[in-house]
């Protein structure tokens, strides 16, 4: 199944990019604190790697957010 630009994976490669801006950082500021290559970091906000529980974890906790926050999830309840 293909991942549309405005499914799950875009939206949450918007929001990586998002934070990342929003909070003054550069990709490797982020890799860093994610403990994770620049490389890497930067496949998943153009697209090019698929984001995983075990990439985003680290990330949330670089930007200090809640992985809610991050991925965009909608609020429940």
């Amino acid at each position: 199944m293909q991942a549309t630009p405005d499914g799950v994976d875009g939206r949450v490669r918007r929001r990586l990019r998002e934070l990342r801006t929003r909070q003054g950082l550069t990709l490797e500021d982020v890799a860093r604190r994610a403990r994770m290559d620049v490389s890497t970091l930067s496949r998943l906000e153009s697209g090019k790697r698929k984001p995983s529980l075990e990439l985003l974890l680290p990330i949330a906790d670089a930007h200090q957010v809640p992985l809610d926050e991050l991925v965009g999830a909608p609020e429940v309840g």
